[in-house]
């Protein structure tokens, strides 16, 4: 999403060429009748056509960042304050040029900062290893009051409660999260679950190539990984009594479960299953137990009978930790 010198200079030969090739065609067209020599006018524009996004994308990116979203960021985003200057100056812009491009709507409820603030963050925190990423098919965000069904109902609906989902048919390009499931995903002492990153990982997903994982991973890593699932799902070890039973769906959900934990919790990932951290660490380019290890007094986990931070009102481990209620691919 963010300009550098590499995609300024190839978006510059791009445009260039685009208008070359309308000046060419112009010119040819105006041998054939010479009131079409009027075409060599959108020559100008096919080069504007071209660089437009590149442009409002380095003016967003130069833009303060508000003190608002900074203290929201810094008091409740770990990620971003376990990072250094550099990385914090990479995620605030990050973080703008996402708001610039994507809405973010309260369906019958109120929208602030703070919540454009976690949404933005957790479309950054999956994607903030890869050097050049798109969320392409992504035009609009959907906060609703509480956890839904799929008739996308809060209220009156079938028992199942789904807390995220990246929206089908109709609502092809539309992500819908819970909002308190939003909130408790970045609460002070966090569970292995973040609804935002486990959706924006379904859409990392979704964006990629043919094996469901970023051009920028290793082909070696992505080998390691088909096979991994594929005998994870097969034949499940005794890894399942550690994770959210919801990865065991299917392959999506597994992938979008497993990212959770890796950047919500990755100290429990690296000592439950160190083989399986350096894979996810490999995939997304990121070493989230080294970077977490840096944030003093970082509290692990939250206790199996605490209050789930979803808001279900239940114990966290007859709720989320158990599988309950769930993002949705």
């Amino acid at each position: 999403m963010l300009v550098t010198q590499e995609t300024q200079c190839r978006n510059q030969w791009q445009a260039l060429v685009a208008s070359l090739l309308t000046a060419l065609a112009a010119a040819l067209l105006g041998w054939l009748s010479p009131a079409l020599w009027l075409l060599l006018g959108l020559s100008p524009f096919a080069y504007w056509w071209v660089r437009r996004r590149c442009l409002r994308r380095m003016a967003v990116m130069q833009r303060p960042f508000p003190d608002e979203w900074e203290k929201i960021l810094r008091e409740r985003v770990t990620f971003f304050t376990a990072l250094d200057d550099a990385g914090k100056v990479r995620f605030r812009q990050l973080v703008q040029v996402f708001l610039d491009e994507v809405r973010i709507t309260g369906i019958r409820t109120e929208m602030d900062d703070t919540i454009r603030m976690l949404v933005a963050a957790s479309a950054v925190i999956p994607i903030f290893g890869f050097h050049d990423w798109e969320y392409r098919r992504l035009r609009e965000v959907l906060i609703y009051p509480d956890a839904f069904d799929d008739a996308y109902r809060t209220s009156g609906g079938s028992n199942e409660q789904i807390l995220g989902m990246v929206g089908l048919h109709h609502l092809s390009g539309v992500m819908i999260l819970s909002k308190p499931a939003l909130l408790a995903g970045f609460a002070p002492q966090p569970g292995a679950h973040n609804v935002g990153v486990h959706e924006f990982a379904h859409l990392v997903e979704k964006e990629a190539g043919e094996y469901g994982l970023p051009p920028e991973v290793p082909w070696m890593a992505v080998r390691q990984w088909v096979r991994y699932v594929a005998r994870e799902l097969t034949h499940p070890s005794s890894r399942r009594t550690r994770i959210s039973a919801y990865a065991y769906t299917n392959e999506h959900e597994f992938f979008a479960v497993l990212a959770e934990y890796f950047f919500t919790s990755p100290e429990r990932l690296q000592r439950r299953d160190p083989a399986l951290y350096g894979l996810l660490r490999d995939l997304f380019h990121q070493d989230t137990g080294a970077l977490l290890s840096l944030v003093p007094g970082r509290r692990q986990g939250i206790g199996r009978n605490a209050p789930c931070p979803c808001g279900s009102g239940r114990k966290y481990k007859h709720c989320c930790l158990a599988g309950g209620p769930t993002g949705k691919g």
